[in-house]
């Protein structure tokens, strides 16, 4: 079976669901914008998730947002790191009966 590459989120859903039936208050207020809405409604259903897909605008609006993630967890993922590696390394040396030299004194 032929699996797509992404699929809509709660938002996107969201949004053209309301725009499908605010379509019946656009028809009231103003008639002649149907005209361009609906095609407008038809396009974002059926149109832009394969022109997504073929074009490889959404491969690269993934790795954008990969890479603005790592940037973002970076700092703390090696702020994480740093502790582990101290309280490791503290437990080392912790329950030794001969301070090692390295350490400060009175430790």
């Amino acid at each position: 079976m032929n699996q797509s590459k992404f699929e809509w989120g709660p938002l996107a859903r969201g949004t053209y669901l309301a725009m499908i039936c605010l379509m019946m208050l656009l028809g009231w207020v103003a008639p002649t914008w149907l005209i361009y809405y609906v095609p407008l409604l038809i396009f974002l259903g059926l149109g832009l998730r394969p022109l997504l897909e073929k074009t490889g605008l959404y491969d690269l609006f993934s790795r954008f947002l990969i890479k603005i993630e790592d940037a973002r967890w970076r700092k703390p993922t090696e702020d994480r790191r740093r502790e582990i590696e101290r309280k490791l390394r503290d437990e080392k040396y912790k329950y030794r009966r001969r301070n090692d030299p390295k350490l400060p004194p009175n430790w």
